[in-house]
């Protein structure tokens, strides 16, 4: 005979007894064909003098299919982000060799080549200067940009010092001198470089692109692809 607890609840049976619990750790859950069939069974062996309540029935029926739904959305979920994942690397791999316009301020100069980049003002300025220095911390250029509107300024050195010679292959240091109402004050840069390597954190998150100059900055910062 089924107890009285049994036939009020359906899916008492079902609670593991605590010596059980240690031996079903690591088992995956019960799907849905175990389910109705343990439910079948109650109902053949349910005392005749206490049969189950239709609506527990239909309520424990209910929360089950919506946990195992939900079970199902997650993993779902979690193979849409796993790919998502995958097709993010790929596109970042391709990037590879390719020049990104990325934030910073040092910049690579190689032999017979230019320095190009941009500087971000977030205002009218009565006068814009760029700077560049050598890794010794010696002022190589001076570049003026004269009075400039809000936005983007392009710039690009040739590669020749003041004097007039050329600079040796290595990396600079590169500062936008912003003057407004008589104050000097700093801008933003963003220098042409290319794509090295792509790195992928063990943890998720962001992808990582290892950048000529040495630096490194995440994918998601990269706004222009050239």
């Amino acid at each position: 005979m089924i107890t009285e607890t049994a036939a009020n609840n359906p899916l008492a049976f079902l609670q593991p007894k605590p010596d059980e619990k240690a031996r079903e750790k690591g088992k995956d859950e019960m799907g849905q064909s175990d389910f109705i069939e343990l439910m079948i069974a109650q109902m053949k062996n349910q005392d005749p003098t206490k049969p189950l309540d239709p609506n527990e029935f239909m309520s424990q029926l209910a929360q089950f299919s919506t946990v195992n739904g939900i079970q199902e959305l997650q993993k779902t979920v979690e193979s849409l982000v796993e790919m998502m994942a995958t097709d993010q690397s790929i596109k970042a791999a391709g990037l590879v060799g390719h020049e990104v316009m990325a934030e910073g301020g040092v910049a690579q100069l190689v032999s017979g080549g230019t320095i190009s980049g941009q500087v971000e003002l977030d205002g009218s300025a009565t006068d814009v200067t760029l700077k560049i220095y050598g890794e010794n911390g010696a002022l190589v250029r001076t570049i003026p940009l004269g009075v400039q509107g809000e936005g983007k300024v392009p710039f690009k050195w040739d590669g020749f010092a003041e004097d007039g010679s050329v600079a040796p292959p290595g990396n600079y240091r590169l500062v936008a001198e912003v003057e407004r109402n008589g104050e000097t004050q700093q801008a933003t840069l963003k220098l042409r470089t290319r794509v090295e390597s792509v790195s992928l954190s063990p943890y998720g998150g962001d992808l990582t692109l290892n950048l000529a100059n040495g630096s490194s900055v995440p994918l998601a910062s990269i706004q222009e692809i050239l």
